[in-house]
């Protein structure tokens, strides 16, 4: 289907990004505002002086390994594509996700080079340690899962947890980013999409030398045929 017959009025789009603030931010996100007088020109400019996983970030392979690619190395189709919603109803609390949590939640529906995002029933606010946190952990077999699937990337919010079961994490991270499976983190606004199946982008600047780099994430529902 072409833009031309595409009606546009029926899509509905959603903002999966964590807005950030200078102001209240915990970790390094500063402004520098300043005037600008350039060939005539009055005006302003802004020095950005932030941390490469800040926000809603897109973590690439070189995050873990320097012989690993960066995002300039990595083609721009894979920064956007058919998103699909996985909801771990039977994940268990404050564990490791099994692959028959992921197996129960797919029903058949994952395909080669699908963005999955993940959620559960168990929501807390990441990297604050808390004893009522029942969020399940990601794993190395959630990692195997997703590298049989061929996906190209995974995200996922406030419904799982990377920080209670640190080596199960390291060893999911470790196994997706080294087969260039790349992540996005700390996903908002999951609870707002209507369908389980979507187009989805979250496009990083262009900068070499990237491991990471915060991103604006944006499902559009009701794309006939995705």
């Amino acid at each position: 289907m072409t833009s031309s017959n595409l009606d546009f009025d029926k899509l509905r789009v959603v903002d999966l990004s964590k807005p950030l603030d200078p102001a209240t931010e915990k970790r390094r996100c500063k402004l520098h505002r300043h005037h600008t007088f350039i060939g005539g020109v009055d005006g302003y400019h802004a020095h950005i002086d932030i941390t490469s996983h800040l926000g809603t970030h897109l973590e690439f392979p070189y995050h873990f390994r320097d012989e690993w690619k960066d995002g300039m190395k990595l083609p721009i189709e894979r920064f956007l594509g058919r998103g699909i919603l996985l909801n771990l109803e039977t994940a268990r609390p404050r564990e490791l996700i099994r692959t028959e949590d992921l197996e129960m939640a797919d029903r058949g529906r994952v395909r080669p080079g699908d963005t999955v995002l993940l959620d559960s029933p168990f929501h807390s606010t990441p990297f604050v340690h808390s004893p009522d946190d029942r969020r399940p952990d990601m794993s190395e077999e959630v990692g195997r899962w997703f590298l049989e699937k061929k996906v190209k990337c995974v995200g996922w919010g406030d419904g799982i947890a990377i920080e209670n079961h640190v080596q199960g994490c390291i060893a999911c991270h470790e196994l997706m980013l080294g087969n260039d499976i790349l992540l996005l983190e700390v996903v908002c606004n999951i609870d707002q999409l209507r369908a389980e199946t979507f187009m989805i982008t979250f496009t990083p600047l262009p900068i070499h030398g990237l491991d990471s780099c915060p991103v604006r994430v944006v499902a559009v529902e009701g794309i006939p045929g995705v």
